[in-house]
């Protein structure tokens, strides 16, 4: 169940966001210059990236383990992919350093309640929670206080960093490494290699030996088509879960003609793998097997790759869905 921060946790946050501010790591580093920071009684690195050198938003971004870092470089290595489904790939922790205007009034209470005053461009602090299917949302007690904890070691490596104590090669794939050395009881902040795995492919195999034959047996036919879960600016309030919810669609299109075949809609606590076999399975039933299918992403590939090869389907990810995304632009006006 979802507990609040207290004014004093919140306050423990806003020190150290207000003390870090006054670093400017954004000065010396690009987005992709990571710092990796290993907290105590945390089975995975926190990964952390500074914004806002390009002239963008200036902002932390705050990755815990592999999964979510990797999410934040599949949006890296991806830019076809269209910005308003970076929230599929998105399960981190942001910071950011704005305009009064893009406050929710939650987090506009929290600091008139600390009896804090910004003023001006890029003066307001504010925090937000980013988790897969949900509306980007204030952050709850646990978050507040780990990223107090974040901050506050973030802020002293960048600042050996900044001051020029620790030299970084961050060109050649190089992080910034912080971590706690229980020998000598301190922390140690240094220049490390990025041995940052790579997504494991997670790839549900068909076994139902009946359904192959049946599937295989379908005519082959001219179609392309697309599917893919679709995030649409729609926010849910749902009493079940305890944020707002995204709406969520898995839809299949028809790449030639734009018409949309089959959709249903969706929440986090969907199966989603049975529920794109599911839709996948009965466009074929009813349609014939397509001559190609275009995915978005690998994330997307995986759930549909075993099945696709035991029937002969051909399978293609491509980051813009000509069909979908002109649906996604109809449905938005």
């Amino acid at each position: 169940m979802r507990k609040e921060a207290s004014l004093e946790e919140w306050r423990s946050l806003y020190e150290v966001a207000i003390k870090f501010k006054t670093l400017k790591p954004w000065n010396n580093l690009w987005d992709i210059d990571l710092t990796e920071i290993v907290l105590p009684k945390y089975e995975e690195p926190f990964f952390c990236s500074v914004m806002g050198k390009a002239g963008e938003c200036i902002a932390i971004g705050s990755y815990a383990g592999v999964d979510a870092i990797n999410g934040f470089y599949y949006i890296i290595d991806n830019p076809k992919i269209s910005s308003t489904q970076y929230i599929r790939y998105q399960n981190n922790l942001m910071c950011y350093f704005g305009n009064r205007n893009e406050l929710s009034s939650k987090e506009l209470k929290v600091i008139k309640d600390l009896g804090l005053k910004f003023r001006g461009k890029n003066e307001w602090i504010y925090f937000r929670s980013f988790e897969t299917g949900y509306v980007p949302y204030i952050l709850d007690q646990t978050q507040v206080v780990q990223l107090t904890v974040l901050v506050k070691q973030l802020y002293m490596a960048l600042k050996y960093f900044v001051e020029g104590k620790v030299k970084v090669d961050f060109e050649s794939g190089n992080i910034l490494h912080r971590k706690y050395d229980d020998k000598s009881k301190l922390w140690i902040t240094s220049e490390a290699s990025n041995t940052i795995p790579s997504r494991i492919s997670m790839i549900p195999v068909i076994n139902d030996e009946l359904l192959l034959i049946k599937l295989s047996k379908l005519k082959s036919t001219r179609n392309e088509i697309e599917l893919d879960t679709l995030y649409l600016n729609i926010v849910i309030n749902d009493k079940e879960f305890e944020r707002p919810l995204l709406g969520k669609l898995l839809i299949i299109a028809d790449c030639n003609s734009g018409m949309i075949i089959d959709q249903n809609m969706l929440s986090p606590k969907d199966e989603i793998i049975q529920n794109i076999l599911g839709i996948f399975i009965n466009y074929l039933m009813q349609n014939g097997k397509p001559k190609i299918v275009y995915v978005r992403d690998e994330y997307i590939k995986d759930y549909l790759e075993n099945l696709c090869q035991k029937i002969g389907v051909f399978l293609k990810v491509k980051g813009k869905l000509k069909a979908i995304d002109e649906f996604e632009k109809g449905y938005l006006g």
